[in-house]
């Protein structure tokens, strides 16, 4: 199959990607706005052409990786949840033989990145009351009741890049404006 074939069946157009600075693949459609918010929060989405790419979450390890690691400069993240560790060690390990910096964060997924004054303002009444901290190696959804990735992008908008200082999360970041700014 063709790379052309392989981008289009990913949703995306081979001449979107000549120009830009940076490819960032995440794992799934979710995830993308999140990440933009953070870097658009740095500046960086009015500095620099960053494509985010989904890679539909468990079907990550499926996508030919070779299509991105041949001529762009490609950056991924992915969570760390554990009840798919075999996909996501395969992808870790195709990352790493096509040279692309994987980071597979610490914590149970991006969602355990929110703060809880985040959830609290974009939940309100349905934020549990007696939540005072998240355990980042568990499923956010199974702590707090809530599915919360529906409103990922509106939780991440209410997020302060303080909240996440300090973190891998953070860490990835301040890499991203690293690669970009060596252009």
């Amino acid at each position: 199959m063709s790379r052309a074939i392989v981008l289009d069946r990913l949703g995306f157009s081979v001449s979107d990607n000549l120009v830009s600075d940076l490819i960032i693949l995440v794992e799934g459609p979710k995830d993308k706005p999140v990440v933009e918010e953070f870097l658009s929060k740095m500046g960086l989405l009015y500095k620099y052409d960053i494509k985010t790419w989904p890679l539909g979450g468990d079907n990550m390890g499926q996508v030919d990786l070779t299509v991105f690691a041949e001529n762009y400069k490609v950056v991924a993240l992915i969570d760390n949840d554990p009840g798919s560790e075999s996909t996501r060690k395969r992808f870790v390990e195709k990352c790493k033989e096509l040279g692309i910096t994987c980071t597979r964060l610490i914590r149970y997924s991006l969602e355990n990145y929110f703060s809880i004054r985040a959830l609290r303002e974009v939940f309100n009444e349905q934020f549990p009351k007696n939540i005072k901290t998240i355990d980042p190696k568990k499923k956010l959804e199974d702590q707090i009741g809530i599915n919360v990735k529906n409103n990922n992008h509106k939780i991440s908008r209410q997020m302060t890049l303080e909240e996440i200082e300090g973190t891998d999360l953070f860490n990835f970041l301040l890499n991203v404006k690293k690669l970009c700014e060596k252009e």
